[in-house]
């Protein structure tokens, strides 16, 4: 047998991502499939549990599993949650366990502040705050070592604090949420605007808008490109407004930014900085804002921390 191991799942509104996760944090054999979340999900389901099955080899020492939405109570199954209502009320340990391992579930914001706070940016934090903005928005607080659970399994649902009472409508059905307004979507909906405007950037004009995804907006940020800066600078702008309201409410000594939005780098983080300072006091302003060390891999990892580390132990 190689390195002690745990299998670590993560499932996101669009894909789900699983890898083995060792003692150290490190995943390696990530794998990525398209999540079933509107559709009938029983080859979804049974792709993942082939998947695992193939892993028995590396015998890992159990099965973390990253839930998104709230969580029923016994954290066996999702009990509410627009983004993959094809996955709620389905028992995955029911459905893990023929695989013959221990299985921890958790909800899919506390899972980077598990890994960020075991292994990364949240290291020696005694309050500590995630900020995770993906497919869904929200965040994970951990305070003096033990996870904040009051709705949901979570600390509540912060990705439908209203930024922009007229704005663009989430899925759920709230009016300019930070949900609508700093998630994937959102990076896509600010890109087709400029693309469909007169004066579209030489770089862009092979693009039809309708065609355009955040990915290609993240990774043109990361090379430089103008249009690209402008769309996430707005969005950290966002990201800064939304955190200045959540900080009165936790009063975290460090916030740590994760998710896919994230890895558009500087035009994201600065500009969340920046806005994050203008808007809220100084008594709640004494808190660094910092990038997650995991980005995409932070649900995974923190799946499987409560097997590698005492930190985030289910009680």
């Amino acid at each position: 047998m190689g390195d002690v191991c745990a299998v670590g799942i993560d499932i996101g509104g669009t894909f789900t991502k699983a890898g083995l996760v060792t003692a150290d944090g490190s995943v390696r054999q990530l794998v990525r499939v398209p999540t079933a979340a509107h559709s009938d999900p029983r080859e979804y389901l049974r792709r993942l549990c082939t998947l695992l099955g193939k892993w028995s080899h590396e015998r890992p020492i159990g099965i973390g599993l990253s839930l998104p939405g709230f969580l029923a109570p016994d954290l066996r199954s999702i009990q509410f949650n627009p983004n993959t209502p094809s996955l709620v009320g389905i028992d995955f340990v029911t459905l893990l366990e023929p695989l013959g391992l221990p299985i921890a579930i958790e909800q899919d914001l506390n899972t980077p502040t598990l890994s960020e706070h075991a292994f990364g940016a949240g290291r020696g934090s005694a309050r500590f705050m995630t900020a995770t903005m993906g497919t869904g928005v929200g965040v994970g607080v951990m305070i003096d070592g033990e996870l904040l659970r009051f709705t949901g399994n979570s600390a509540g649902d912060t990705g439908h604090i209203i930024l922009e009472p007229d704005g663009p409508t989430c899925q759920v059905g709230c009016h300019g949420c930070a949900e609508a307004l700093v998630t994937i979507s959102a990076v896509e909906r600010e890109a087709k605007l400029r693309l469909s405007g007169p004066a579209v950037p030489d770089a862009w004009h092979s693009i039809a808008p309708e065609s355009i995804t955040a990915r290609q907006v993240i990774e043109a940020a990361r090379r430089g490109d103008a249009m690209a800066i402008e769309v996430m600078s707005l969005i950290g702008s966002r990201i800064g407004q939304w955190l200045a309201s959540l900080a009165p409410i936790f009063l975290p000594d460090r916030i740590a930014l994760c998710g896919g939005i994230i890895e558009a780098g500087t035009p994201v983080l600065s500009a969340c900085r920046e806005r994050f300072l203008q808007l809220t006091a100084p008594d709640y302003a004494r808190c660094e804002i910092v990038p997650g060390r995991f980005g995409e891999l932070a649900g995974i990892i923190g799946a499987a921390t409560s097997f590698l580390t005492n930190a985030g132990m289910p009680g």
